[in-house]
C-alpha cells in the first residue's frame, strides 16, 4: 500500500565505521571503559537504523467505498480510517492533496498550480490502535473530489532522519459537490393528454389508485369499477369515481459538444439543468436525463431512466457533478437517433447545448411522431426554455 523512502543522515554510516575502529583500538590498548562507551554508541546507531527500517510498515488504511455528498457552501467531513499493527508512531505529519473542489475548514493549507490544495494534519498512533482522521471541508464548486496524494512523514524519535510513506493505492473515499441550480423561466400552463398518475382538474383519464367517491351505476360501466360495499349499503349498484389524472414527463437531453471540444457553457447548462430537475420534482413531474458522454455498455451514452422524487433527483445530480471538460463525447444526432429507435422519447423533450444542422434534422423527425420539443437557452443571463424554433415558454 505504501511506497517507502528512508532519509537518513549520511554521517551515520561514517560514525559507525569510526566507532568500530575506536572500539578495536580500545580493546587493543585494554581501555575497557572506552570500549564500553564506543559499543553503546554503536548500538545506538544500529537501533536508530533498525527503527527507520521498520517504522510505519504496519500502518494500513481501511478502504471503504464511501461518498460524501454536499452542496456548494455546505460543510462536510472527509474521514479516513487507519490501523497500526506495528511500532508506535509519534509526531508524524499526514499530508493530503486534492482539487480545490472542496476547501479545508479550520486547517491551514497550501495552494499549488493546477488547482491543487495540500493540507497537513498531525498524526500519532500507538501499536494496535485504530484511528480516524477527520478533515472538515466546505464545498466550493461542482465536481467529484478525490485524494490525489496521501503522504505520511514519520520523523525519528531523536530527530535524525525520517521515513516518507506515499500511498500507492487510490483512496475510495470521495467528496461530491452538487451543482448550484440557476433559475430558469418556467410556465405552468401545459396539460398532457396521456394516461398517467398526476392529479389534474380535467383529464380524459383517471387514476384507478385514487378513488374519490361513488355514483349510481349506468350501463357501460366496467364490472371491476363497481363498489360492492356501497352497493350493498344502498341496495343499488354503485360505481367508483376516480380522480382525473394526466401523465407529465420530461426528457432532458444535454449536448456537451461544441465542435471538437466540450462546450464553453458547460457550467451554465449544468446549473440550469439542475434547476429544471428540482422544479420537476416539486411539481411531481417524471423526468429522465440524457448526456452525450461516451460510456461502455449497451447504451453508449449516459442515460438515467424516467423517475421522480428526491432519490431520483440525487442520481441525476450525481451525473451532472461528475461531468468534466476531459470527458469524451459522441455526436448528438446519434444519441437522438438511438433514443427514437428505442422509443424512449416521451411527450416532452427538452434539449440543451448547441445544435447542428444534422441535430435539427433529427429533432424534426422526432417532432413528426407527436413529440413537443423545447430548447434550453440563455437570454440576458436568464435561463429560458422555449419551444424549439419558437418563443413559447416551457410546459409543466
Amino acid at each position: 500500500m505504501w511506497k517507502r523512502e528512508v532519509i537518513e543522515d549520511s554521517y551515520n554510516s561514517l560514525s559507525e565505521i569510526l566507532l568500530i575502529i575506536l572500539a578495536a583500538a580500545s580493546l587493543f590498548f585494554q581501555f575497557y571503559g572506552g570500549l564500553g562507551i564506543f559499543l553503546l554508541c554503536f548500538l545506538y546507531f544500529r537501533a536508530h537504523k533498525w527503527y527507520l527500517e521498520h517504522i510505519g510498515k504496519e500502518i494500513k488504511i481501511n478502504q471503504s467505498l464511501k461518498r460524501v455528498r454536499i452542496h456548494c457552501e455546505e460543510e462536510g467531513n472527509w474521514e479516513i480510517d487507519f490501523t497500526n499493527d506495528g511500532l508506535p508512531v509519534w509526531g508524524a505529519i499526514l499530508k493530503l492533496t486534492f482539487k480545490d473542489i472542496v476547501e479545508p475548514v479550520g486547517h491551514p493549507f497550501e495552494s499549488y498550480h493546477g488547482g491543487n490544495l495540500e493540507v497537513s494534519v498531525p498524526f500519532s498512533m500507538a501499536k494496535g490502535e485504530k484511528a480516524k482522521v477527520t478533515l472538515p471541508v466546505i464545498g466550493k464548486r461542482r465536481g467529484l473530489c478525490r485524494l490525489n496524494r496521501v503522504q505520511l512523514i514519520i520523523p525519528h524519535l531523536f530527530g535524525s532522519g525520517q521515513v516518507i510513506l506515499d500511498l500507492i493505492e487510490p483512496v475510495k473515499s470521495t467528496m461530491m459537490v452538487f451543482p448550484t441550480p440557476a433559475a430558469v423561466l418556467v410556465d405552468h400552463h401545459h396539460h398532457s393528454y396521456e394516461h398517467g398518475e398526476v392529479s389534474a382538474l380535467h383529464s380524459l383519464f383517471n387514476d384507478v389508485f385514487q378513488p374519490i367517491g361513488t355514483r349510481e351505476y349506468v350501463p357501460g360501466d366496467r364490472f371491476q369499477d363497481i363498489h360492492w360495499k356501497a352497493s350493498a349499503r344502498t341496495q343499488q349498484l354503485q360505481t367508483k369515481v376516480f380522480a382525473p389524472a394526466v401523465k407529465k414527463e420530461w426528457m432532458i437531453v444535454v449536448n456537451l459538444s461544441e465542435k471538437y471540444s466540450i462546450t464553453r457553457d458547460l457550467e451554465t447548462i449544468i446549473k440550469h439543468a439542475a434547476y429544471l430537475m428540482h422544479f420537476a420534482v416539486s411539481q411531481n413531474i417524471t423526468f429522465s436525463l440524457v448526456l452525450n458522454v461516451r460510456r461502455m455498455g449497451i447504451t453508449p451514452y449516459y442515460y438515467l431512466p424516467s423517475g421522480t422524487g428526491r432519490k431520483h433527483q440525487q442520481k441525476a445530480l450525481e451525473l451532472l457533478s461528475t461531468l468534466s471538460t476531459d470527458d469524451a463525447t459522441i455526436p448528438f444526432h446519434i444519441v437522438l437517433q438511438h433514443l427514437a429507435i428505442r422509443q424512449l422519447v416521451p411527450s416532452v423533450l427538452i434539449t440543451a447545448g448547441i445544435l447542428t444542422e444534422v441535430d435539427e434534422e433529427r429533432l424534426r423527425k422526432i417532432g413528426t411522431i407527436g413529440r413537443e420539443i423545447y430548447q434550453l437557452h440563455t437570454e440576458d443571463k436568464q435561463g429560458v426554455v422555449s419551444l424549439w424554433n419558437q418563443r413559447s415558454k416551457i410546459p409543466s
